[in-house]
């Protein structure tokens, strides 16, 4: 339970507890019969100064002062848990539930202090009531006294302390060394935005960069600011306040989940097939949307080859309403992002460094990711609604670039910061790590209003068709949602891959370079190694969701392989490409390969 409070409750419930045992030292002080302490006493002189009646507590007094006590810090206990707890449920702690929670906590600790400490009185009277109820009440208003004056006594003392040993650092600008250095490491920070996309893209970014450049340079001259080449700004110390103002989402964030122990989350047990099954039947049952059982597999398979998947296709064919509703049959987390045609480099989705105010302006999108942190197994999905009304390459490309690294460093920098300021506690040296249980989903439409999805894009992604509508379907039995965490859907994609015979053999593999090697001399067109990686996890991870090797290899050819050759007008590409359907007959049989035959053959129309 004590997991759930933060240094600040402890210090408050500290101070409650002293007031506590303040109060209880003062009953003893000014009892009438000074059983305890001598007559002449300082806070009994007190209490004759102030003209408290003299009484005697007697051990039904010192019984119901004693009850008081215990009850005052137990309903700080119960008040502070019940505040926390709330907190960290997403709810808002001073709701008018909350509020209820609260008063109900202090009526009953009240009911219960004072209730018990009249009953046990001997007589019971209303004479030894009224007493005992006098003694306690002058006994906490005096306490209440002491309380604050030795409170502001001490607190001087020890806020004078701290202001000579930790505070002393503002009388240090007069000794120029003292101001931060900054590392050549810390200063570069490749834009890898220009490896992605055409030359256009590139010398956008580099006209963007240029003018970035010449706006900082003069803020530069005016607030003491530095560029780091990518449109990050490094702020000197001077400029700089703490952290919960630089970074006020990023920190309230740290508070909400301070001394917070995350543990594993519980998962159901569940096979992928199963899961795959549930889930669409859910859809149905409970939100009406119909999928394909193999869009289904695909999409829940397509996670283990690659964190980044694209919908693609008609609108209206649930694209959007696929990642969010697994979200919620799994028990995770999603953030919708609607794409804005402005968007241009990572800063619209992870914020950017105000010199001006010399506050980050902090993105939803940065928040979310920064408390995902926080909550390492719980399943985050971020959706890209309509990513290609903007270029995705402009935006999105570190973190394209990141997901190609080993987990271990998904990081992005984010900010420079100087040496001597104190970050939010999750944001290590300027950068923002992307846990292990994140997942990015995009959803993209074709017409005139958006952009063309590069290969450079595509090849990195999982990309699913939605270019039909499917037929409503009935589903008798009752389907909830389940538990999933992102361990336990880690650890279902492992067991799938261990299993030899979903795997992709040497039969297979001889099978699917026939048909590549025949592309790739008829149409000089190949897959990369990236690629080959990709169905080599996601076939035998679609073969345990229930489907077959020959689907995955389908859905997967049709995308990374066959429409590439769209826009190929040759005089030898009709003929080639009824080819390639013959080899897909007498490769794979008549009735197989379904996705690709259908691209092939909408190709061949075309022409």
């Amino acid at each position: 339970m004590f997991t759930v409070f933060t240094r600040k409750n402890l210090i408050f419930l500290a101070l409650i507890a002293i007031f506590s045992f303040v109060a209880m030292y003062v009953g003893c002080c000014v009892d009438a019969a000074h059983t305890i302490f001598p007559e002449k006493n300082i806070i009994n002189m007190l209490a004759n100064g102030l003209n408290m009646q003299p009484i005697e507590a007697k051990i039904g007094g010192y019984i119901c002062l004693m009850l008081v006590a215990i009850y005052f810090f137990i309903f700080a206990l119960a008040f502070t848990y019940a505040r926390r707890s709330a907190s960290i449920a997403g709810k808002k702690p001073f709701s008018l539930k909350m509020i209820g929670i609260y008063v109900a906590i202090a009526l009953g600790c009240i009911l219960l202090s004072w209730g018990l400490g009249i009953v046990i009185q001997k007589p019971l009277n209303g004479e030894n009531i009224v007493r005992v109820l006098t003694f306690v009440g002058q006994t906490l208003g005096i306490a209440l006294l002491v309380y604050v004056i030795g409170f502001a006594a001490i607190g001087s003392v020890v806020m004078l302390v701290v202001n000579f040993v930790k505070v002393g650092k503002p009388f240090k600008f007069f000794n120029k060394e003292d101001e931060p250095v900054f590392d050549d490491d810390d200063i570069r920070d490749m834009d890898v935005a220009s490896s992605f996309g055409s030359d256009e893209n590139a010398n956008v970014n580099s006209n963007t960069q240029n003018n970035n450049a010449n706006i900082q340079g003069g803020v530069a001259g005016v607030g003491g600011a530095l560029s780091d080449g990518t449109g990050e700004v490094i702020a000197r110390s001077t400029g700089l306040e703490e952290r919960e103002k630089v970074f006020p989402e990023l920190s309230k964030i740290d508070v909400k989940f301070e001394a917070f122990d995350a543990k594993p989350l519980v998962s159901d047990d569940i096979s992928l097939d199963q899961l795959c099954l549930q889930f669409r039947q859910y859809l149905s049952k409970k939100e009406h949307l119909y999928y394909d059982i193999d869009t289904i597999r695909f999409f829940v398979s397509g996670f283990a080859a690659s964190h980044f998947e694209i919908l693609e296709g008609l609108s209206g064919t649930g694209k959007s309403s696929l990642p969010r509703y697994f979200a919620h049959f799994v028990n995770g987390k999603v953030l919708f992002m609607p794409v804005q045609a402005t968007w241009r480099d990572k800063s619209n989705i992870l914020g950017f460094f105000n010199e001006f105010s010399k506050v980050y302006s902090e993105t939803e999108f940065l928040a979310s990711l920064y408390e995902a942190n926080y909550n390492s197994d719980e399943i985050n999905i971020y959706v890209l609604d309509e990513m290609n009304i903007s270029r995705v390459e402009y935006y999105f490309a570190d973190l394209l670039s990141v997901l190609e690294y080993p987990v271990p460093e998904w990081r992005i920098k984010i900010v420079s910061l100087p040496n001597d300021f104190l970050p939010p506690l999750k944001l290590v040296d300027g950068y923002i790590n992307i846990p292990e249980n994140s997942y990015f989903v995009g959803t993209a439409n074709k017409d005139d209003s958006t952009f063309t999805i590069t290969d450079k894009v595509y090849d990195r992604a999982i990309t699913i068709d939605f270019d039909e509508y499917n037929e409503p379907f009935e589903v008798e039995e009752d389907v909830s949602p389940i538990n999933l965490s992102g361990s336990g859907l880690r650890a279902l994609y492992s067991e799938a891959l261990k299993n030899t015979d979903n795997c992709m053999n040497s039969e297979d593999m001889n099978k699917l370079s026939s048909i590549l090697d025949y592309v790739y001399e008829t149409f000089s067109l190949t897959v990369g190694n990236r690629i080959l990686n990709q169905i080599k996890n996601i076939v035998p991870v679609f073969v345990a969701c229930g489907g077959t090797k020959e689907t995955a290899l389908d859905l997967m050819l049709c995308r990374k392989l066959f429409a590439k050759l769209e826009g190929r007008f040759e005089d030898y590409v009709k003929p080639a490409l009824k080819d390639t359907l013959a080899l897909l007959d007498k490769t794979y049989g008549k009735d197989v390969m379904a996705h690709s035959k259908k691209i092939i053959n909408k190709l061949i129309k075309a022409l």
